[in-house]
């Protein structure tokens, strides 16, 4: 039996089509800006993953040299969190002369003696500080250490896949902006390296992890003599 909609429904009838054509309207509004984002990102994606290979390759090399290089980098460490502003900092030196390598920072130290790894604790407040301690031998040396280290780095870098864009700026510094999620990010999501020229020893880094915590590094001395004295812990 069909049945004429009474006037109460026929004079809700233009209100209860309107807010369906509002509704109909909203979805297909919200999916256009779905499909809007996804092709910005792409495009985005897209653009970024075309970085400057020449960059990458020098950005490589540039910190093979860094690691390979025997000097004295003296300087100071500042980590910041941009939300609290909250602060630690501390002086910063890094001595190096392959295959031995000690950096000292927030109190305390960590190197290497070819393939074994050195660490000195930082005191807790108010007490002396324990002992350095040798790790055991790994069975890798300094310089294969580095090998494997650089290796890994041209993965993040360069290619298809890599996880960081690189550019190098005018004056010879190299920025990475992360493009892509990775559980290993060396350098979070974005990140600035300056190198000396002479030595090879980084002078100024910053990097930015997520959530606004920034670390910075600026080096004031490098010099490239090396004593023992720079190397005991």
């Amino acid at each position: 039996e069909h049945r004429v909609p009474s006037a109460p429904m026929r004079a809700r009838l233009p209100q209860v089509l309107g807010a369906l054509a509002l509704v109909l309207w909203a979805a297909w509004l919200l999916a256009a800006a779905v499909v809007a984002v996804r092709d910005d990102d792409h495009k985005r994606s897209t653009t970024r993953r075309a970085a400057d290979p020449e960059a990458s390759a020098a950005f490589v090399e540039a910190w093979e040299r860094h690691r390979l290089g025997t000097y004295v980098a003296v300087g100071t460490y500042e980590r910041r969190r941009g939300d609290t502003g909250a602060t630690i900092a501390s002086e910063d030196v890094l001595a190096q002369d392959p295959p031995r390598r000690l950096h000292r920072q927030l109190g305390g130290a960590t190197g290497r003696d070819d393939d074994r790894l050195l660490t000195c604790p930082a005191p807790p407040p108010g007490q002396d500080p324990p002992p350095c301690r040798f790790e055991t031998p790994s069975g890798q040396s300094y310089n294969e250490w580095v090998a494997a280290e650089v290796e890994a780095l041209a993965g993040q870098v360069t290619g298809p896949s890599a996880v960081y864009e690189v550019r190098e700026t005018d004056d010879g510094c190299f920025t990475l902006d992360q493009v892509r999620i990775h559980p290993q990010a060396a350098f979070g999501v974005a990140a600035t390296f300056c190198f000396d020229e002479a030595t090879g020893a980084i002078v100024r880094s910053i990097v930015r992890h997520e959530g606004g915590v920034e670390e910075r590094r600026v080096v004031t001395e490098v010099r490239a003599e090396v004593t023992e004295a720079d190397l005991r812990p």
